[in-house]
């Protein structure tokens, strides 16, 4: 059964926000997440103590998500001090 991705409404407006380059490579890296979420160039990690998830986008930027059977809902998205806050 595919996953469908969601994104949240602030995830949008934020991800308008980036440039140009970052938001292509978020819908690269979603298009991977969707196809297959261990691919390594996700480095996707459950967060230690969270029901989240977060996948990279570049080194610098990473995105966060829940994760259900059928869906992922992006929730967060900016550099990883900011989604992470480390």
């Amino acid at each position: 059964m595919p996953i469908k991705i969601s994104i949240t409404e602030s995830v949008m407006k934020d991800l308008n926000d980036l440039p140009k380059e970052i938001r292509l490579k978020f819908f690269e890296q979603m298009e991977k997440l969707m196809k297959s979420p261990s691919h390594p160039s996700l480095r996707n990690e459950k967060l230690s103590g969270r029901e989240e998830w977060a996948f990279s986008i570049t080194m610098q930027y990473r995105a966060v998500y829940i994760r259900t059977s059928s869906e992922f809902l992006i929730i967060a998205i900016g550099s990883h001090k900011d989604v992470l806050g480390n």
